[in-house]
């Protein structure tokens, strides 16, 4: 299955992306909103982060979707 329609299916949960930028590594994370043509749109708080598919190292998230931090 391709690495889009894997996303696709997580659309709406909890997650955390290990993105690649240069020589080191960052996490992003919040609830995978939308899912574009070479990029994801995750959603924390009051903030938008846009990230595109080929940053992306991993995707990480809980059983059934919830934050890691065991807030809903």
């Amino acid at each position: 299955m391709p690495f889009e329609d894997l996303l696709e299916e997580q659309v709406g949960d909890f997650v955390e992306v290990i993105i690649t930028a240069g020589e080191g590594c960052c996490l992003q994370e919040g609830i995978l909103c939308q899912i574009g043509l070479d990029f994801i749109v995750l959603i924390d708080d009051d903030v938008r982060v846009e990230i595109p598919f080929d940053s992306i190292a991993a995707v990480r998230k809980l059983a059934g979707g919830a934050p890691f931090n065991g807030e809903a």
